[in-house]
């Protein structure tokens, strides 16, 4: 019976060819959900509608969404080097797909992918345990474009739904996963590959810096979107994805040379002095080892209580 209704409710996935969005597509298939993704698509079956939409273009939504039960808006840029284009595409984009949700009296729910990067960017990490309470710091020189979008977006996303009188007022869950890894689903081109495919060469990852990330896989954040559309304790909440302890990009090194070391991949087997990393950025010979700065120092630590507590 449960997944007979689940069938007849359709989700509409933004972003559906990428990296995230490609998870959630197949996670939604294996609970039993019909699918309206946005963009292309490696396979598709009868559960599976496409169509295509432009996040800057209002006018896109309203047919994009009409019929649909839940919404993941999943679809956000993340190039490695940010810009503010990047800030401009999440917002406004955002704010579309919540737009056009609030005006059509089907959609029962939207879940949002935001990020860590709109909880602890700007921060330093002494003396922190981020959870759900923080908020990156917009004011500090440490901020970055990416996180910038993530914390703009998000923050535009809650003033919007607050402020819904008239209309379709829909539940919102909101989703702040740390790095995301795990396996590809397609060829497509996304940040965390880059991450990681630049690790398994020396000659773009000379050493490894003493920075830690929160890190979650991929398959984990797929099922957190999905189970959130159908968990009403969820609702009106933003939550932190993540694994604890956080990994020191010393011992990717180290995991990525066990694993691939003898099969032709010459990963570093340098770990960098924090002097050594901040000279090397300022050289401006490498726009992402210049993104790494504000990462090195003391270990990240998270909260991830309040998605244990919701599962």
């Amino acid at each position: 019976m449960k997944s007979e209704k689940r069938v007849n409710q359709k989700v509409l996935v933004t972003g559906a060819s990428g990296y995230v969005g490609l998870h959630c597509v197949k996670e939604l298939l294996e609970q039993g959900y019909s699918i309206g993704p946005l963009l292309r698509m490696p396979y598709a079956n009868e559960r599976l509608e496409l169509c295509e939409a432009n996040l800057l273009n209002q006018d896109d939504w309203p047919e994009a969404i009409s019929g649909c039960t839940f919404i993941l808006h999943v679809a956000s840029p993340w190039p490695i080097v940010a810009d503010k284009s990047t800030i401009t595409i999440a917002v406004n984009g955002t704010y579309n797909v919540l737009h056009a949700a609030a005006a059509c009296n089907t959609v029962k729910k939207v879940v949002i992918t935001s990020s860590c990067s709109a909880i602890n960017d700007g921060w330093s990490n002494d003396g922190h345990v981020f959870d759900e309470s923080y908020w990156s710091d917009l004011e500090s020189s440490r901020i970055e474009d990416y996180a910038r979008s993530k914390t703009l977006a998000e923050k535009a996303a809650w003033n919007y739904w607050t402020s819904i009188e008239h209309g379709n007022k829909f539940d919102l869950t909101i989703l702040n996963p740390t790095f995301i890894t795990g396996p590809v689903l397609s060829n497509v081109k996304h940040g965390s590959a880059t991450i990681i495919s630049r690790m398994m060469d020396y000659r773009t990852f000379l050493a490894a810096p003493k920075a830690s990330l929160g890190v979650v896989d991929v398959r984990d954040v797929a099922r957190a979107h999905v189970d959130a559309l159908s968990n009403p304790k969820t609702n009106g909440q933003r939550i932190l994805i993540t694994s604890q302890p956080s990994v020191w990009f010393s011992d990717w090194r180290k995991w990525l040379q066990e694993e691939f070391g003898n099969k032709g991949y010459h990963i570093t087997p340098i770990v960098a002095p924090n002097w050594l990393v901040k000279i090397y950025s300022k050289t401006g010979f490498d726009e992402q080892a210049k993104a790494l700065i504000h990462r090195i120092g003391p270990e990240l630590k998270f909260d991830n209580s309040k998605v244990k507590c919701r599962q």
